[in-house]
């Protein structure tokens, strides 16, 4: 029956249902036993958090045209783009979209005091996505999920839930709810999904889209577009609690003695835990060292200035965690912000941003006489906070209360600041839309294990195919440590990720990137240095994460959607970061020596048309394959970038206020390969002004034609407040030797270049080229491996006014041929496919076979698993993990040697 805003569904029994069209790809489908209708139920009194950004009510319904069909088995809704169908027989829902069947129930909706239930029939072809933090998890099919805050931070627990979930079939599915709920995707009854939550009434939104991205995108519309890290954000953050422990000289051996640079070890101790014989010989932190010497050593002062001391980036820095510690000694709240201001001159002076931990109210109990142990959020922000942490105390078991905080605090930035500073607040309990005010971090975890690197990986990936873009977590964890390989590898990888959180003070060892060995401390820099020269790249990433719905660590099907093998457990431990790079973590001890130089087995790269090259190497590889036996000394992550990529760069910084300044200079690293066009984003980097247009955009694009290359850089378009528009421009193109002329043109007329004698000549001047054999995508590794220098044309050009200048080079003579590492020879040589394959069950399969043609000297093996290709292996066997049980899946082996490959084996079935 059509009401004046919905459609109203009448069952058999008694049931009620309403259908609201809320857009042409989205409806709302609820069913309340008591008649009201009403919103979903906040957890307490004086909560008014917000699931939907527009309303219900906001989106106006009766501005998607539609109608009733009736047939002799169902009644249907239908609009220009979907039908919605009820069964007269059943009253089960069906949705056609463009006339293809997209959902559908096997039985009505399930609506009583124990909860909620919706049963769907499962395309046996599709994959299921969402539920927030699932840690350990990416692909949920023929999986069971709780979407609640378990407060397990372990594989398999749940940090920071969140109740929608989409299907490869084309819908996604929002609970319109703050309560606890349960899904399964086909766990145990492979046609079959069903989704419960625990409360009388079912309140659902669907919406429609053909693609991965679009479902995304769609879903962060309805719940608010994710926000925009400010550049610091992407800085790694130091926290600490700098205004409550003591603090006593110790020896070197004394369990939990710190050495500082004054060559001394100090000793913490929180004020329960303090033995009265040392009272007498304390220290006690404070955010700004006023005594002076040792005390100014341990404040968060001579933190930040240990930072800038061994040169490393710090963009922010939070010096309270709230519990017992705030940030001033003195007697009253107006005293104790006295504090925090100067603090926060102290660090703003050092390119540092600070923000502030709380897991109490954000104001007040009572305004007019505020206590000394208060906290008031809204002079926070006047006296310079710009990040707040949600700890704790916000997690509620009705979620509404954590989301109702970041609201709230995301409404006192904006009251506070106006446009002037956007919202960059941390939780650790978010819900659906928590992605629109704040980004999530994973939970308390370990250092020093491997576990907590390697289940993290499927964790951040699972958090983008949520709608959730910013995701974060600890620097070699909170707890424990003490392992360097672990630390080193954790910084590694996590310089390719979001945000990144030193939190320091609870850990068996500072959890700072210069807690070990000068080598450690070396590589941690590296690593951190490279995230900064990939800052313009990043934020563009970060831009497209709002716009389109691609998060910036991706899951490979996103950009490969007809690849299987995309969506399976192979691509557990890898991920895209943004659409140019492919980043396998190190996530365990494969076969490492004492000082954690190791291999990398099962990376995968997908599409066999397309090359990828080693980041730090330059060495290509193909496609389409899964590399084995991938050498991964201590210092190196693997990183891939595709030949044929556009990356936009910059010089290395060690804070946001450096990085603005180093904008006079733009980078780009292109690797031709094939014609490729990329915009590069850019705005002020702190305030929320880009929501209003405030922001500058610039394209670059590469045309490769035999041994031609066309690069063009059009003019920038677009302004912002503090915009520099004249800059120098500095091109890296890698290619293989010099080319034979290189042409350039500045708004279209010619410029003469000259060539630099030496690299020294080319950084000092401009309008020059330099062909560089040791050229670096990152400096900072230098020394650290063999063989590392790669060949690049670079040229750098004068300054010129990039709003109206249009840049074209031209390029011929241009050799960039490679030779992948991966090749397989098209020889065949004269001997026999190997035999005897064997294989054990279960999930993961060790593979093994006999070759006994000793003839052939060292070989390595090929071996195809369901069609997939894995290459590099060294032995006459391959562990595969993964494979799903209960099905056969199939085998054959080659040999390869110098001088070609054998036919492969007969195929196997195991």
């Amino acid at each position: 029956m059509k009401k004046d805003c919905y459609y109203e569904v009448a069952y058999t029994g008694g049931m009620v249902a309403r259908v609201y069209l809320l857009a042409a790809n989205i409806f709302r489908y609820y069913v309340d036993p008591t008649g009201q209708y009403a919103p979903p139920k906040q957890s307490q009194a004086g909560l008014h958090a917000r699931i939907l950004a527009p309303t219900v009510a906001e989106y106006g319904s009766t501005s998607v045209k539609s109608r009733i069909e009736k047939s002799a088995s169902a009644w249907t809704i239908v609009t220009d783009n979907m039908k919605i169908c009820f069964a007269k027989d059943t009253g089960a829902m069906s949705v056609w979209v463009s006339d293809k069947l997209v959902l559908q129930e096997t039985r009505p909706i399930s609506v009583g005091i124990d909860g909620s239930t919706q049963f769907l029939q499962s395309d046996t072809e599709a994959n299921y996505f969402g539920g927030g933090t699932q840690n350990g998890r990416f692909n949920l099919t023929r999986q069971r999920i709780v979407v609640a805050n378990t407060n397990n931070w372990l594989d398999q627990g749940v940090a920071s839930p969140a109740p929608v979930y989409w299907s490869t079939a084309g819908y996604g599915v929002l609970r319109y709810t703050f309560t606890r709920g349960e899904y399964d995707f086909a766990s145990k009854n492979a046609s079959l999904v069903t989704t419960k939550h625990e409360e009388n009434r079912f309140d659902a939104i669907y919406f429609f889209a053909p693609t991965p991205y679009q479902l995304i995108h769609t879903y962060q519309q309805l719940t608010g577009l994710p926000l925009l890290l400010p550049i610091f954000g992407f800085y790694e953050a130091h926290l600490n609690a700098y205004n409550r422990d003591y603090w006593v000289k110790a020896s070197p051996q004394e369990k939990g003695a710190i050495k500082y640079p004054d060559g001394n070890y100090y000793r913490e101790y929180h004020p329960q835990e303090l033995p009265e014989e040392l009272k007498e010989q304390t220290i006690r932190e404070t955010l700004n060292g006023e005594q002076g010497g040792t005390a100014y050593l341990l404040s968060a002062r001579g933190m930040i200035d240990q930072y800038l001391a061994n040169d490393m980036p710090l963009g922010w820095f939070l010096p309270n965690d709230g519990y017992g510690a705030g940030y001033g000694q003195t007697d009253s709240l107006q005293g104790n912000l006295q504090n925090l201001a100067d603090f926060i001159k102290y660090a703003n002076n050092r390119g540092v941003e600070v923000g502030l931990w709380t897991q109490q109210n954000l104001a007040p109990v009572d305004p007019e006489h505020p206590q000394v142990s208060d906290r008031d959020f809204e002079k926070e922000l006047a006296v310079g906070v710009t990040a707040l942490k949600t700890d704790m105390a916000w997690v509620d078991a009705g979620y509404s209360f954590g989301l109702n905080g970041t609201q709230t605090a995301a409404a006192m930035i904006k009251k506070v600041k106006g446009q002037d500073l956007r919202p960059f607040i941390i939780t650790m309990d978010g819900w659906a839309g928590t992605h629109n005010t704040a980004a999530v971090w994973t939970g308390d975890q370990n250092g020093g294990q491997w576990e907590y690197i390697r289940f993290q990986i499927p964790t951040y990936i699972g958090e983008g195919l949520s709608g959730q873009p910013n995701v974060g977590s600890d620097m070699d964890g909170i707890y424990l440590g003490n392992n360097s390989v672990v630390n080193t590898r954790d910084y590694q990888w996590k310089a390719f990720t979001p945000i990144q959180l030193n939190m320091d003070g609870w850990g068996t060892n500072p959890k700072n990137p210069f807690a070990f060995s000068s080598r450690i401390t070396a590589i941690n820099r590296a690593y951190l240095k490279q995230k900064t020269m990939l800052l313009p790249y990043i934020y563009t990433a970060a831009r497209e994460a709002i716009d389109t719905g691609k998060p910036l660590v991706r899951a490979l099907f996103l950009e490969y959607p007809d690849l299987p093998e995309c969506y399976s457990d192979l691509v557990k431990y890898e991920y895209l970061w943004g659409e140019s790079f492919l980043i396998a973590p190190i996530y365990q001890n494969t076969a490492a020596d004492d000082e954690g130089n190791d291999i990398r087995n099962g990376i995968y790269l997908p599409d066999e048309q397309q090359v990828w090259l080693d980041y730090y190497t330059g060495d290509a590889y193909q496609g389409g394959q899964v590399l084995n036996n991938f050498a991964a000394p201590i210092w190196k992550l693997p990183v891939f970038v595709k030949a044929g990529a556009i990356i936009a760069k910059a010089p290395a910084t060690n804070t946001p206020k450096e990085y603005k300044q180093i904008k006079l200079t733009r980078q780009f690293e292109i690797y031709p390969a094939k014609s490729n066009q990329v915009t590069i984003y850019e705005d002020d980097g702190i305030s929320a002004k880009y929501q209003d247009g405030e922001f500058a955009q610039t394209m670059i694009e590469t045309e490769q034609a035999a041994d031609e290359l066309l690069v063009k850089i059009a003019p920038t378009i677009g302004h912002y407040e503090g915009m520099a528009v004249h800059r120098t421009t500095e091109l890296a193109i890698k290619m293989n030797q010099l080319p034979n002329t290189i042409g350039i043109k500045l708004a279209g007329q010619k410029c003469k270049l000259r060539q630099a004698k030496d690299l020294t000549e080319f950084v000092q001047d401009d309008n020059v080229y330099y062909f560089d054999k040791q050229y670096l995508p990152n400096p900072y590794l230098a020394g650290m491996g063999t063989n590392l220098g790669q060949s690049f044309l670079r040229i750098k050009l004068e300054t010129v006014d990039v709003s109206q200048t249009e840049i074209e080079l031209r390029l011929t003579g241009v050799d960039i041929t490679v030779i992948p590492e991966n090749y397989l020879p098209n020889e065949q040589v004269a001997t026999k496919a190997p035999i005897d394959l064997s294989s054990s069950s279960m999930q993961t399969t060790t593979l093994s076979w006999q070759y006994a043609d000793e003839s052939l000297g060292r070989v390595t093996y090929n071996v195809k698993v369901d069609g997939v290709l894995y290459t590099g292996i060294k032995e006459p066997k391959l562990v595969v993990h993964g494979l799903l049980p209960n099905k056969q899946h199939a085998f054959t082996v080659q040999i390869v040697t110098d001088k070609g490959t054998t036919a492969w084996s007969n195929e196997q079935l195991f």
